[in-house]
Formats: structure tokens, C-alpha cells, sequence
């Protein structure tokens, strides 16, 4: 039996009237676990590592012709918009001129039910997210600002950390590295990459540095940007292999070895390994 056009379209509505309720189920189990948590005094809300679980399951299960990409974006949209129904999410970005891209990066990650907050300066954002009223921040690297990871690196205190590289699929469009903080703990989701921040007192090369993190067993990927606090001393932003604390026996290893040379070595978050 041939099928006609308008068999076709019959079950096209009839699979949208099962997938709006399953839409709308989500969103009904979601204001129950926000209910669960208020009783129990949980109060993270938000909670990065469970929703790359997520995303890594449905993506596994993933086959057709619709991209990655689109999957994606889809269940961002649908996952931030659930989370808001627990609680409302504000976002302060760092955007000081149009066409950067950082907004959109912001939007595709935390969905459009997300408040964003343009900010023109590295220091506002962290004012913000830090004093004001944003839930969460976006940064990128190499904007001729603060240093805002050296910033965090001397600021334990704060208990800010990175959670997020956006986009969610590696670099982004247009080249930049731009990163996702929040109030919320560097927790593993068991594939991910670790922001290690390393002040030396000038004395050691960066190449030589490279090279003793990974003799020590710190499996470095990339060297994402530089700093110099002062005349003489110099901080390096690393991307590491996997999951690491500041308190790895592995770093302080590293630093009584170097016998003064590395003078603080401090984790600042990470994120999952990119989605591919």
C-alpha cells in the first residue's frame, strides 16, 4: 500500500501531540524536583554536571540526518527553560561591542528563558556576579581587560568557579575562548577538562613549565593565556586532561620539586570535554 501525503501529515500531528506532552510532562517533573529540593534546603538549583549527563545519554542515542548542532541547541533550550521554572536564571555577559558573539553563545547555552545583562567591562561582570544580582557570568580570554582567571585564581573565597566552555561542540565560530562561571562547584562529570592556574617567579620558561607539569603528571592540552602581575613574575592559564583539585598530591609535588620557582598553583574550575 502506498502511502499518501495526507497519511503523512496525520502522523506528523499525531507524533507533535505526543511530543507536546512529553514537553509539558518534563516541565511538571521539573517544578516537582524544584519543589523536593525547597522542602530539603537544597538550594543549587542548577546543576552543570547533571545536565551534560544528560546530554552525552541523548546524544549516544542520537541517529538520522538532524545534526548534533540542532539536538543540541533543542535540548538546551528545553532544559533551561525547565530549570527557570525552579528558579529564574540572570546571566551578566561580557560585551563590549556588538557582533562579538558572546550574547549569542550566552542564549545557545542557557536558552532564551535566561535574563542577560550586556556588560562592557571584564570588572562589572565579576561585580555583578559576585555583588549584583547575575546568577551566572560569561568571559572570554585575550579582551584586553582584566585578567579576570588570574582574578579568581587569588579569590578561593568567592567559591566562583568555571563550569562551562561555550560552545558546548568546542571553539567557537569566530576563533574565541569563551567560558562560562558561576557560584556553583567544579564537579566531575567524568570526561572533562581542568583550568589550572600556575604563577612562577619569572625564572622558569613557559616551555619548561609545559614540560615539568606533564613530568609531574599533569596532562596539559593547551596554554590558553598569560598574565604578568608585576616587573618579574608570571601567571599562565593551562588546559588539563581530565579532572583535578587544587589540592592534587600531584601539584604539590610539582611545587616542591621546583623549590620556589612556582610560586601558587590553583584550579579555577573546567568543563566537560566538548560534545562531538
Amino acid at each position: 500500500m502506498t502511502e499518501t501525503l495526507q497519511d503523512l501529515r496525520r502522523e506528523i500531528d499525531e507524533t507533535d501531540d505526543a511530543l507536546h506532552a512529553l514537553v509539558m510532562r518534563r516541565a511538571e517533573l521539573a517544578e516537582r524536583v524544584g519543589r523536593v529540593k525547597a522542602e530539603s534546603g537544597e538550594k543549587q538549583v542548577f546543576r552543570p554536571v547533571r545536565e551534560t549527563q544528560i546530554m552525552r545519554r541523548l546524544l549516544q542515542n542520537h541517529k538520522g540526518n538532524l545534526s548534533k548542532d540542532f539536538i543540541i541547541r533543542l535540548w538546551r533550550e528545553i532544559i533551561g527553560a525547565c530549570t527557570a521554572l525552579q528558579t529564574p536564571m540572570t546571566v551578566a555577559v561580557f560585551m563590549p561591542e556588538r557582533g562579538m558573539g558572546n550574547l549569542e553563545l550566552t542564549r545557545a547555552y542557557f536558552g532564551s528563558t535566561a535574563a542577560l545583562l550586556p556588560c562592557k567591562s571584564v570588572n562589572l561582570v565579576l561585580k555583578e556576579l559576585t555583588q549584583g544580582e547575575a546568577d551566572f557570568a560569561v568571559l572570554s580570554l585575550q579582551d584586553d581587560q582584566s585578567c579576570w582567571w588570574y582574578a579568581l585564581a587569588q579569590e578561593r573565597r568567592r567559591a566562583v568557579a568555571v563550569f562551562a566552555k561555550l560552545p558546548m561542540t568546542g571553539a567557537a565560530d569566530n576563533g574565541r575562548i569563551v567560558f562560562a562561571l558561576g557560584k556553583v562547584p567544579f564537579e566531575s562529570s567524568g570526561d572533562d577538562r581542568t583550568l589550572l592556574v600556575v604563577e612562577t617567579d619569572g625564572s622558569i620558561s613557559l616551555g619548561t613549565l609545559d614540560l615539568v607539569l606533564k613530568a609531574g603528571g599533569i596532562a596539559t592540552n593547551a596554554i590558553y593565556d598569560s598574565f604578568s602581575p608585576d616587573m618579574t613574575r608570571k601567571a599562565y592559564l593551562f588546559e588539563v586532561e581530565g579532572f583535578l583539585e587544587s589540592d592534587d598530591a600531584r601539584l604539590a609535588a610539582v611545587v616542591k620539586k621546583e623549590d620556589g620557582k612556582i610560586i601558587m598553583t590553583r584550579v579555577i574550575g573546567g568543563f566537560p570535554a566538548p560534545f562531538v
